[in-house]
């Protein structure tokens, strides 16, 4: 992953229009966004999900509502997403699913991506889990090129509500900041309180997008990271929601120091398959 941060910094740099919409992002207003400091959020339940070369560790179903989802990854780095598939979707349906995901761009037709956690301290993130059929697969591409997914690294979960009115019932986290995405930028407020909180992560595009979320290091600026060789040496990762698809929310929980922040969005563009980081879709955010 650090070499498709690279690639799409480097891409940036090289690229006049891109750097305009980034000075466009800069002064986006801020919109009437819900904050609160250390939320108690209050999922249906808990998805431990297990993941090391070749295969995924995970219940066989869940009960649907808002889940939190932990991954603990054995070798390797991984990225776990949930997919949401037509509730009579057949192991054909599921194989042919998960081969398409393996060169889309974007989540291939009819699965939905409903979130998962990236590379982060704490390693979850919270999911309305709905009922039907669903699939757990790494999107994380290896040295060949080819998503995890592809060596055998998904799984088939079912939610099944345990009553009538479990999912009715099914209450979100409350006092979230809110990340809504667009295409292609983040908008919302751009100062954010420390402390652990929620993010609550909406998608109103048309595409897939995700959040990645790094703390800049002192004397770091987004134009440093941007033309660093290694990112490693300005920003520290701090966490991030893998890809969710358009109208889907899911929660990241985070513990914010004071400091500057970027957060951006890898997922590929559908049309010109590049990363939507070199369409502009970054954002500097200020903790304190």
């Amino acid at each position: 992953m650090r070499a498709e941060r690279a690639r799409g910094r480097a891409m940036i740099v090289r690229s006049s229009a891109t750097l305009g919409m980034l000075g466009v992002l800069s002064v986006l207003g801020a919109c009437a966004d819900t904050e609160g400091a250390n939320p108690s959020p209050s999922p249906s339940a808990d998805l431990l999900v297990a993941v090391r070369h070749g295969a995924i560790t995970a219940p066989d179903s869940v009960s649907p509502g808002w889940t939190r989802v932990r991954v603990e990854e054995a070798e390797d780095a991984h990225i776990v997403v949930l997919f949401r598939l037509p509730a009579n979707s057949t192991e054909q349906d599921v194989a042919a699913f998960v081969a398409a995901l393996d060169t889309a761009p974007a989540t291939p037709q009819p699965g939905v991506a409903v979130g998962g956690p990236e590379v982060g301290v704490l390693g979850e993130v919270i999911l309305r889990v709905t009922p039907g059929l669903h699939v757990l697969a790494c999107v994380r591409r290896g040295e060949d090129g080819h998503r995890h997914a592809s060596r055998g690294e998904f799984r088939v979960l079912h939610a099944r509500p345990e009553t009538a009115a479990h999912e009715a019932t099914a209450a979100p986290p409350s006092g979230a900041q809110v990340v809504r995405m667009v295409d292609f930028a983040y908008v919302g407020t751009d100062g954010w309180t420390p402390g652990a909180q929620l993010l609550q992560v909406e998608n109103t595009g048309k595409q897939d997008h995700e959040v990645r979320l790094v703390r800049l290091r002192d004397g770091a600026t987004l134009q440093s990271w941007m033309t660093a060789d290694d990112p490693d040496t300005v920003a520290t990762s701090v966490a991030g929601m893998a890809r969710i698809g358009p109208g889907e929310v899911a929660y990241l929980p985070v513990d914010l120091v004071p400091g500057s922040y970027l957060v951006y969005c890898l997922v590929a563009d559908v049309r010109s398959r590049r990363p939507h980081l070199e369409l502009g879709m970054v954002r500097e955010i200020r903790v304190q």
